[in-house]
Order: structure tokens, then C-alpha cells, then sequence
């Protein structure tokens, strides 16, 4: 399930898109880090694995995107985009893109409605990953 991709505007001072991952697995973290770093124009901010160290990283840094799992190791990331849509008015989030294993339509749903731009199935759509940060942020 994914929103339309609309071309989002870089900060001019810089170049290179920052995204912050919130991700409760080591091994998908260096997983998902891989993607995101693979194309070079994309850097991995930070990496949490909880809703409130996730929060505190986003507030203090604003990065350009947001790669959230639903399940963290304390909290979820459905009260992470839930917190991220109250704390900025919709013109000023980030990309914010659910990558999980908990596929249920509802979860979708619910994902979608707190904020969510897609929602990607960890163990189908992650190659989907990469093409999306590079459509939203290097159209054209």
C-alpha cells in the first residue's frame, strides 16, 4: 500500500538525503543500512531500536526520511508515526516508510492513517526500497 510519489525538495546546503532508521533487529538494520547507502546519495542518520530513542533522535536531527518497523525492541512504530504526524504539520514530515513482516491489511490501514507514505513487506518489497527514495528525492 503506498500514497502517490510526490518529489520532495532537498535542503540546499544538503545535498544528501539523511534517513533515519528505527529498526529493533541488528541484522536488518545493517540490511536496510545497506540499501539506503548503496546509491550515494543517501545517508543513514541514526539507527534506534526503540519508539523513544527513535523520537528523541527525529527531534533533534530532522532527518529527510524515516524508515520505521512496526515492531521495536519497547514501543511501536505506529506510536512513532503517530508522534512524528502530531509534532509537524504535514507539509514539513518526512518521508516516512513502514518496512515490516506484519503484512495484516489492518496494519496497513492503521500504518497509512498515522502518517505512513508506504508500507513495505520485509520479506517481498524491500528491493522496492531504494527506487522510492530515488523517485521522491532525485526525480526526473
Amino acid at each position: 500500500m503506498h500514497r502517490p510519489i510526490v518529489p520532495r525538495p532537498r535542503t540546499i546546503d544538503a545535498p544528501i538525503v539523511r534517513v533515519q532508521i528505527a529498526e529493533d533487529l541488528p541484522r536488518v538494520q545493517r540490511l536496510l543500512k545497506g540499501l539506503v547507502e548503496q546509491a550515494g546519495r543517501f545517508e543513514v542518520s541514526g539507527i534506534d531500536d526503540t519508539e523513544q530513542a527513535a523520537l528523541e533522535r527525529f527531534t533533534r536531527e530532522r532527518p529527510d526520511a524515516l524508515l520505521i518497523d512496526l515492531n521495536l525492541r519497547e514501543g511501536s512504530g505506529l506510536g512513532l508515526l503517530n508522534a512524528v504526524r502530531q509534532l509537524l504539520p504535514p507539509e514539513q514530515r518526512p518521508l516516512m516508510i513502514v518496512v515490516t513482516n506484519h503484512t495484516l491489511a489492518a496494519l496497513q490501514a492503521a500504518s497509512i492513517k498515522a502518517g505512513a507514505d508506504h508500507f513495505l513487506d520485509k520479506s517481498r518489497e524491500l528491493s522496492h526500497l531504494a527506487n522510492i527514495l530515488q523517485r521522491v528525492y532525485y526525480p526526473g
